[in-house]
């Protein structure tokens, strides 16, 4: 994981055209794109993050002209998140760029690898999902008996 997550650079923000973000800036973008409005306690659990993280992230967004904040109606307490009318075409605009690259690695493999890569990572997702919920799976997680591979462990050294 921590190969592929260097390889792609996943840590490091990307420029997309004339537009450089990170990859949380791309995703809150794309929940808000989704959504239409959003508290930050919500954005929160749609990302997985920590509130202070989303407050921080929120702010920079609107900092850039991309976010606008307004009270919920039904929550005064509480803001909603918007994304402005540049903040709506930057979400556009990275979204075709991220699905254009998409299409481009997925189109490099053969029919039967990007199966066998969308049952991997249904799978993948499904283990992730109960080890972050605190539920015990209910099968071997063990997968060092399927593969003749090394351990992550014994990879990364």
């Amino acid at each position: 994981m921590r190969r592929l997550v260097r390889l792609v650079g996943l840590l490091e923000p990307h420029r997309h055209g004339d537009v450089k973000v990170s990859l949380s800036e791309v995703m809150a973008l794309g929940e808000l794109a989704e959504a239409e409005a959003l508290t930050q306690q919500e954005l929160s659990q749609l990302l997985g993050l920590e509130k202070s993280t989303v407050s921080r992230l929120a702010a920079g967004l609107e900092g850039r002209g991309w976010v606008s904040r307004r009270r919920d109606p039904a929550n005064r307490r509480y803001s909603q998140l918007t994304l402005t009318v540049e903040g709506r075409a930057v979400a556009e605009r990275v979204g075709q760029e991220l699905q254009g690259h998409h299409d481009r690695i997925l189109g490099g493999l053969t029919p039967t690898e990007r199966t066998a890569l969308m049952t991997g990572l249904a799978a993948l997702g499904r283990i992730l999902e109960v080890e972050h919920s605190g539920r015990e799976a209910p099968w071997s997680t063990d997968l060092t008996a399927l593969s003749p591979t090394p351990s992550v462990d014994q990879a990364e050294r």
